[in-house]
């Protein structure tokens, strides 16, 4: 009916096809060319708001360098090593003014911006924000604390572009309950920091401000959406600020960049409000240290919060929670079965856990249920429930950022084909498909409703676990170490060990504990993951070359409960800390042990070219005295040495060895050919020189001058020498032996006259190496004293390869030894030594021509070791 009417009243016209294809045609044209005018509007918008920041940082450093020229007293390194809770101390008892402390901050946040690019704006109403934090009646708890914000947060009169250029020019039109709340409490908001594009992956990029770098390695992402803000405080240009989380946007900033972050439960604190029922986002604070997370919680849960916002529960901070001492019952557990972290993640947890067990808490494993299925069905379903359509609508006037292509693209994909695409790569590559499956989100309302009931029945589950094993908190990994730039946009999913606690609502925040290893990094090269796809394989890529940057761990606790979290990690904290400064001190100790190492074998070195050059002097004397003729001087030396051993008395050798030395060596006579008697000498035991071992330290020698070495002298004597005895027992036949010798270099022993001092006992050096003992069968006897005339002995190397004694040789004795009492001492056992110098080569001495000579050992000055405790010399009295 209705359709003839309109025949009768339209006049009937016949459309031609041509008109009709220019019609259409005309339109698609319009169309396209109104799009690309805003398109062009938008980036005339974004070539603005770059030149807008210019000029901000510009007047900011106009302000700074004013300021500096006007207070040139003003010390800026002592202000920005100041902890937050000793910075606000300082500046309520006055002996720092607000003035000096933000300007130092400005100076420092643009030389950070300068490194990173992480500052959008600065807030110039700060400089008349000094002025009402002077007329404050009551101080806040935050009184003249400089603090940035992160973009999205609401300032009056400043843009929140969340990194699309369609937002810009709309500036805000009052301050958000945050900023309201900040500066009740004396805080003052200098500038904004920068974001990933729409907040949608953990980067911090985005076409109008560009990309923001980690401070602590350029080549790495500072997280995000708030890597801004991370970079910022990481940098030193700011000493608290405040993000948003909405699947870890405060947590992974704060894990790649080295700090302390929180993200309380939903609406404990007011703020940007999320547009995703399934998953809670909110607003929590960043900084390099608990105690001032723990001071900004305070100053915001006041009257002015619940007031200011009525949707935010009134529940003031409770100090007896967080000052309990009370022992804590701690779940753990390093993988979520899910992506499994880099090694030097996991191993953070176990380092925590054992720690945290022996400050006397409770360690439990826990596994957190079904995380394949809340990341899908539950996170990635629910946050893009209408299929990415809302997300995707923001792009139609913007361009995407090249971090966030991959992920926008997939996004992108028609419904059938990523059905299609779901289908074709179940079996390899099941963690994609499921991915890909959630991006196509639901699409009635009764799928929806499943949703909410499917997240409620898990988060019952999660919270039965939780109780049957009666847990205060949990200790889990956290997304680390700092990605690679470019790689966050392409593993949107490696985010399963944050966004689990945003699905649950419970507070969670993120502690730096360690750094990452040239060990970390061996074992990453053995990474396959859970699964060996290529995610597990990007993941390696993503984290390689991390050595030094900070590792970090996650502490949850129950909902609304964020006293009991910030305990947990002040207890971490503490104990990271100790074992970070124990392991410092360590390290000090063995460089300072390696230094002292280093200066004795230096020294040894030197004292070991001098000794050459006295060995050489030693040789030449021995090559003179081999030319001289002694056989006739034997009846007189045998008849001084019986009268001498009538006057023998026992000396305690209190000495140095220099004094000791002298009074048994001969004096040098160039001219004469008459040996000094040395009598009451006693008989020393020829140790072999070879690789010897210190005895075990038992007992300890007679002190001594501490620079002086053990010698162990054995002079060489010519085989097969002939002589005409005058005394029936002399023995002609004597054989060679190396002089051993283990003394200081640097002291000489000087020509004396002969010792007169009786039973003078010279007890046996250990030579300082790995000593083999001598053959059992070597007797020593006591012989000939020593005739040679004049001859100063000198020191060999330490620590040389020489022959070692001859097994089955008797030593007969050229003269009944007409000393009494004689006693041989017995070698000292298991005393210290000093190390001697390796590789050094004893040149033998010259043989002596003079017959029946006995081994004269030379008086010890150190402590010595034995290399023969047992072996005691028979030694027969005349």
């Amino acid at each position: 009916m209705i359709p003839e009417k309109m025949r009768q009243l339209l006049p009937e016209v016949e459309l031609d096809p041509s008109v009709i294809s220019v019609l259409l045609c005309s339109s698609t044209v319009a169309f396209l060319v109104l799009k690309w005018m805003v398109k062009k509007m938008v980036q005339q918008r974004m070539r603005e708001a770059r030149k807008n920041r210019v000029r901000a940082l510009g007047q900011m450093e106009e302000a700074v360098q004013q300021f500096k020229q006007e207070n040139p007293e003003v010390q800026a390194g002592r202000i920005l090593s100041l902890p937050l809770v000793e910075l606000v101390k300082k500046l309520k008892e006055g002996s720092l003014s607000p003035d000096s402390v933000l300007y130092t901050y400005m100076d420092k946040a643009l030389e950070v911006n300068r490194d990173v690019n992480c500052v959008t704006d600065f807030i110039q109403e700060c400089v008349h924000l000094l002025q009402e934090v002077r007329t404050q009646k009551e101080k806040g708890l935050l009184y003249g604390v400089p603090v940035s914000i992160k973009d999205p947060i609401g300032y009056e009169g400043h843009v929140s572009t969340c990194g699309l250029g369609q937002y810009l020019g709309y500036p805000e039109q009052q301050d958000s309950v945050l900023v309201k709340v900040l500066k009740k409490q004396g805080a003052i908001p200098f500038v904004k920091t920068n974001i990933s594009q729409c907040l949608i992956n953990y980067d911090c990029s985005n076409l109008i401000f560009g990309q923001t770098v980690n401070p602590l390695n350029h080549k790495k992402s500072p997280g995000g959406s708030s890597g801004g803000e991370g970079a910022l405080i990481a940098g030193g240009g700011s000493v608290l600020g405040f993000g948003t989380d909405i699947g870890g946007s405060i947590r992974l900033p704060s894990s790649f960049c080295g700090l302390c972050g929180l993200k309380p439960t939903g609406n404990r604190l007011s703020g940007p409000v999320s547009y995703v029922q399934t998953v809670t986002g909110m607003v929590g604070p960043m900084a390099r240290d608990v105690d001032s997370l723990t001071l900004c919680m305070r100053a915001l849960l006041c009257d002015d919060m619940f007031r200011l916002d009525p949707t935010v529960p009134p529940l003031p901070f409770n100090e007896e929670v967080y000052s309990s001492s009370t022992p804590l019952r701690i779940g753990y557990y390093d993988t979520d079965g899910y992506f499994l972290l880099p090694p030097c993640m996991r191993r953070a947890v176990h380092e925590t856990r054992m720690l945290l067990q022996e400050s006397g808490h409770t360690l439990i494993p826990f596994i957190p249920p079904r995380i394949d299925y809340v990341m899908n069905e539950l996170f990635m379903k629910g946050l893009f429930a209408d299929g990415g359509a809302a997300l995707l609508e923001k792009f139609e006037l913007d361009t995407v950022d090249p971090n966030s292509c991959s992920q926008i693209n997939c996004y992108r994909l028609p419904f059938l084909l990523k059905k299609i695409l779901v289908f074709l790569t179940k079996s390899l590559f099941p963690r994609f498909s499921s991915y890909l499956n959630a991006l196509c989100g639901v699409w009635s309302p009764k799928e929806f409703s499943e949703l909410h009931a499917a997240l409620m029945i898990y988060q019952s589950e999660f919270l039965f676990r939780w109780r049957n094993l009666d847990l205060d908190v949990v200790l889990c990994p956290v997304l680390g170490p700092a990605f690679t730039l470019g790689y966050p946009g392409r593993l949107i999913a490696a985010v399963s060990s944050t966004m689990l606690y945003n699905v649950l609502n419970f507070p969670a925040g993120v502690v730096p504990v360690t750094t990452v290893t040239e060990a970390d990094e061996e074992n990453l090269k053995h990474y396959t993951g859970h699964y060996g796809d290529p995610w597990d394989r990007r993941l390696r890529q993503a984290v390689e070359g991390a050595v030094g940057l900070p590792v970090a761990v996650q502490c949850v606790a129950l909902p609304w409960q964020e006293e009991l979290c910030l305990r947990f990690m002040k207890e971490v904290e503490r104990l990271a800390q100790g074992q970070k400064k124990q392991t410092e001190d360590n390290l000090w100790r063995g460089g300072s042990q390696a230094d002292v190492a280093r200066d004795l074998q230096s020294n040894e070195q030197e004292q070991a070219s001098r000794t050459t050059v006295q060995t050489n002097i030693l040789m030449d004397v021995q090559r003179t005295l081999a030319q001289t003729d002694l056989v006739a001087d034997v009846p007189g030396i045998v008849q001084t040495e019986a009268s001498i051993t009538t006057v023998r008395t026992d000396v305690q050798k209190t000495g140095s060895q220099t004094d000791l030395l002298a009074g048994v060596q001969p004096h040098v006579h160039p001219q004469s050919s008459v040996p000094d008697v040395q009598p009451y000498v006693q008989t020393q035991l020829t140790q072999p020189d070879t690789e010897t071992q210190p005895c075990q330290p038992e007992t300890q020698t007679q002190p001594s001058r501490p620079d002086v070495q053990t010698q162990l002298t054995q002079l060489d004597v010519q085989p097969d020498v002939q002589t005409q005895p005058s005394h029936p027992d002399v023995q002609p036949d004597v054989q060679t032996q190396l002089i051993q010798l283990d003394m200081q270099p640097d002291v000489q022993t000087l020509p004396s006259q002969p010792d007169m001092r009786p039973d003078v006992q010279t007890q046996p050096t250990q030579p300082d190496t790995e000593t083999q003992p001598c053959q059992p069968d070597v007797q020593t006897q006591p012989s000939q004293p020593d005739m040679r005339p004049d001859v100063q002995t000198q020191p060999t190397q330490p620590d040389t390869e020489t022959q070692p004694c001859q097994p089955d040789v008797q030593t007969q004795p050229s003269q009944p030894d007409m000393r009494p009492d004689v006693q041989t001492q017995p070698t000292q056992p298991d005393t210290e030594t000093q190390p001697c110098q390796p590789d050094v080569q004893t040149q033998p001495s010259q043989p002596d021509m003079r017959p029946d000579v006995q081994t004269q050992p030379t008086q010890p000055d150190t402590e010595s070791q034995p290399c023969q405790p047992d072996v005691q010399p028979d030694v027969p009295t005349a």
